[in-house]
């Protein structure tokens, strides 16, 4: 590991400055502590506790994090002094936090100066320093890391450079002799583990400390005040809310909730921290699925439920492998200000996402976006179902209830699995273990977890009967026809009265007129009360009444936003406002175009206006103004004049039916009236084309808008004659290109086979080469398979000989047992004895010998030979 040149290339300095600019990436203290105890937990240490204590060394306040796990072999604690080596992997599903190989040094660095690490294994014992205080005493220009190892006879290790690492420790650290060193060494638990002491602790410009040690002598927490702020300024930077969860300033409480599911006890400052499992500690769970475009073949399971604890902490808790990286984030109806998801968790475990450097994020990816916006919705479809079911049987909401969590579950002190308990528990000791379990399925340390039922879980386990609700509402509406129209106002009455005295109603004189109608769309509608328009059939049809201008809503629900008074509304419009008959419209594009007086309320208007003729659809802000196409031709027009059906008998209803009161016209003269006028507009088409080569254009827009005959025809027969001019150059084109093809054809097919017959050769090449793996693959498994026959047959030897030992102890403990018990039975019938013969003394008595039988013998023959002669 030692830093070496290679050929006279120069390696890469590190600055010791680096360390206090590495820790800044922990912007959060505790953030830091999480890093030192994700070290305890990864799979390559295993440790099963870990210990945080605050204490006093040689007159300084320190930190100690101390393990039971693996400890370090010296090669191990040198990479873990060092920059970015990080070799972790997966054991037996333990998957690692670890990312980057730089928790300890950011983590350490952060919270103080200087960190000493002691570390014991089976072999030896170690101890390094990473110590800013001693880079700066000794000037030095790069990070150097003193080592030391003590062999089994607790001796310091010689080797060239000891001395000057072990001064090194010893002048620049609290701990200034071996002695000192072996006891801090002896303080490990056990034959293996690590022991982590920081001092020069972080304090702010008037000396304080960063933690609060008094407050809670069983935690560490950050203080009430910190540099003149209160703690309401000084959460996590993201933390928005005035109510900060208790996780931000309890170092006890996020220990709590580090782990999605603990495998490791935290003891801090001599008090064990119960750890939960937060996914299984809410009330009234449900899951639900979310597929992200990463991994679409998985679903990732969404937990949602409401906190037992304090309805003011709520949001999603996401996890990465196990390791919590962001808590109560709000997200979906929790981000509006109208107290909507208030006490719901959701809990996702991302694992296809990456976190950042400090763990206390995610990179903001396209699938970190994706991820929030689908928790939202899922979190808003969970609080809108617990409303609709729990408030129809209860008067108080649900997020106010007083609630326990759905399941309980307990962590086994000595094994650490995690056991589910029946309701009736009640408070558990402070110590548990599997034998107190009820259930005699799960009462041994040895038997595996209860598999959890929806590991494998692809859809939602709850039936979203709200929003099933609404869309059947809407769909209904729509598929039946039926609107429920709100009553009109005291002021909307007022006013349709008004237009009703002042406008008469006109007939259209000129039977050749095709109205249009514009819908204008509404400025700026704001996002909480969105309106939507409904449009009705827009196909023109001959009226004898004009249109009547209508507005009614509808109220339609809202899924996001239910409590509020002004629901999703339907503006549905007949017309939009007329313009004055004065007003003149102007041209467009050349064409002549005129605007049409639209008068309407014809007759009384009650509650509902009657309606006919065509029904239009708009707002009612101001429109550019009703236009309608001018005919030219004047044989049109007299066509129209013969085949025009009577309109008075048609009216479109509110619902865009259409409805025919003629009482002489049937379904089959209304088909042959179609039929006819069909026939005569395609006569009247072919007779244009001939006479004079018009065409007719029928623009669908708007605004349909016919323009000038003469101007049309002369940039038509323009038009023609560039695109006969193109077709002769692209012909022209295409032979050229033929002849160049095929000269190009006869070189490009040889490059062609040479570049398939050099494929088919690599591809040979490749095969063989693969052929050749596999031979040698085949002969290695062949040679394993030998090694494992014999190592078969040995064993197989060895159980033989197992069982034969075991069976000759069996039967010699069967006997030594038979024995005892002989003698125990000996020992009584003795102490029998003594009532009929008090002169036997049974401390000269051999109970291994038959003498007791024998005198048990003549007694009895002597009473039955009294009992003979009483006879």
């Amino acid at each position: 590991m030692a830093a070496q040149t290679t050929e006279g290339i120069r390696l890469s300095a590190l600055c010791p400055k680096f360390l206090h600019t590495n820790s800044t990436s922990h912007t959060w203290p505790f953030s830091a502590v999480a890093e030192l105890i994700d070290n305890a937990y990864d799979p390559d240490v295993g440790a099963k506790q870990i210990w945080i204590d605050q204490t006093v060394v040689n007159g300084q306040l320190s930190l100690t994090f101390t393990d039971n796990g693996n400890g370090m072999t010296l090669d191990k604690l040198h990479k873990m002094l060092s920059f970015g080596f990080s070799d972790k992997v997966a054991v037996q599903g333990h998957v690692p936090v670890g990312l980057y190989g730089n928790g300890f040094k950011s983590g350490s660095m952060r919270l103080g100066k200087d960190a000493i690490v002691l570390t014991k294994n089976d072999s030896a014992m170690h101890v390094g320093m990473l110590s800013q205080t001693f880079l700066e005493a000794v000037n030095a220009e790069q990070v150097i890391v003193p080592i030391i190892s003590f062999n089994k006879k607790r001796q310091v290790v010689n080797t060239p450079s000891s001395d000057v690492n072990l001064q090194a420790i010893l002048g620049h650290s609290l701990l200034n002799s071996e002695k000192d060193l072996l006891a801090e060494l002896d303080a490990i638990i056990g034959k293996k583990g690590t022991r982590i002491i920081i001092w020069n602790l972080r304090r702010d410009k008037n000396g304080k400390s960063e933690f609060d040690f008094t407050t809670d002598k069983y935690d560490i927490r950050i203080p009430e005040e910190f540099d003149g702020s209160f703690r309401k300024g000084y959460k996590k930077q993201e933390r928005m809310e005035h109510v900060a969860p208790d996780s931000d300033y309890s170092l006890r409480v996020y220990c709590s909730i580090l782990y999605l599911k603990p495998r490791m006890q935290i003891v801090l400052r001599g008090q064990k921290v119960q750890t939960q499992l937060v996914s299984k500690n809410l009330a009234h769970i449900e899951k639900d699925v979310y597929r992200p475009k990463s991994i679409s073949h998985k679903a990732v399971k969404i937990t949602f439920g409401y906190n037992c604890r304090n309805k003011e902490h709520y949001g999603i808790m996401m996890y990465h492998k196990n390791r919590l990286i962001k808590a109560y984030v709000k997200v979906g109806c929790q981000l509006k200000a109208n107290n909507m998801g208030v006490g719901v968790v959701g809990v996702i475990e991302c694992n296809y996402l990456k976190p950042t450097h400090n763990k206390q994020d995610f990179d903001y990816t396209n699938d970190y976006r994706l991820t929030l916006a689908a928790v939202g919705e899922k979190l808003n479809d969970y609080w809108n179902e617990m409303k609709l079911q729990k408030n129809t049987l209860s008067s108080v909401p649900v997020e106010d209830e007083q609630k326990r969590p759905d399941q309980n579950w307990a962590q086994c002190d000595s094994c650490l699995k995690w056991r589910k308990l029946p309701d009736a528990m009640g408070k558990l000791p402070s110590k548990w273990y599997c034998h107190m379990n009820p259930d005699p399925q799960f009462r041994d340390c040895n038997v595996p977890e209860e598999p959890e039922d929806d590991d494998e879980i692809t859809h939602s386990t709850y039936e979203k009967t709200h929003k099933k609700r609404k869309s059947e509402q809407l769909s209904q509406v729509f598929r039946n026809n039926t609107i429920l129209f709100n009553p009109p106002s005291k002021e909307m009455q007022q006013a349709l009265n008004t237009v009703q005295a002042n406008y008469r109603p006109a007939q259209s004189s000129n039977p050749s007129t095709l109205v249009a109608a514009e819908t204008s769309a509404q400025p700026s509608t704001p996002p909480d009360r969105r309106k939507r328009l409904l449009s009705l059939d827009p196909s023109p049809v001959p009226a004898k009444k004009p249109p009547v201008t209508v507005t009614e809503t509808i109220e339609l629900p809202d899924e996001d936003d239910e409590e509020a008074d002004d629901g999703d509304v339907i503006i549905i419009e007949d017309v939009s406002t007329p313009k004055p008959k004065s007003e003149k419209a102007k041209p467009v594009n050349g064409s002549a175009i005129s605007t049409v007086p639209m008068e309407s309320l014809d007759g009384e208007t009650s509650g509902m206006p009657d309606t006919g003729g065509i029904a239009a659809v708009g707002t009612q802000t101001e429109m550019q103004g009703i236009v309608v196409k001018k005919e030219e031709d004047d044989s049109y027009s007299d066509f129209q004049g013969h085949t025009e059906m009577p309109s008075e008998h048609l009216f479109i209803n509110c619902n865009g039916t259409v409805t025919n009161n003629h009482p002489n016209l049937s379904s089959e003269n209304e088909k042959e009236y179609y039929k006819k006028r069909c026939e005569e507009l395609s006569t009247k088409l072919r007779h244009l084309a001939e006479t004079s080569g018009q065409q007719v254009k029928a623009e669908m827009s708007h605004q349909q808008v016919q323009t000038n005959p003469s101007r049309e025809d002369l940039k038509y027969n323009e038009a023609l004659k560039e695109v006969c001019r193109l077709k002769l150059m692209c012909k022209k084109l295409k032979e050229l290109k033929s002849e160049s093809s095929s000269v190009v054809d006869s070189t490009s097919e040889i490059d062609e086979m040479a570049i398939q017959l050099d494929d088919v050769f690599r591809k040979f090449d490749s095969c063989s080469e693969e052929r050749d793996q596999y031979k040698s693959e085949i002969e290695q498994l062949k040679l394993e398979k030998k090694q494992l026959e014999a190592e078969k047959k040995q064993l197989t030897t060895e159980l033989q000989q197992l069982k034969d030992a075991t069976e000759t102890k069996a039967s010699t403990s069967v006997h030594g047992h038979e024995r005892s018990k002989l003698r125990t039975l000996r020992i009584h019938v003795a102490q029998l004895l003594t009532t009929l013969m008090p002169e036997l003394d049974l401390e000269q008595v051999d109970y291994d010998v038959d003498v007791i039988d024998e005198i048990l013998v003549q007694v009895l023959e002597q009473a039955e030979k009294q009992a003979n002669g009483h006879e």
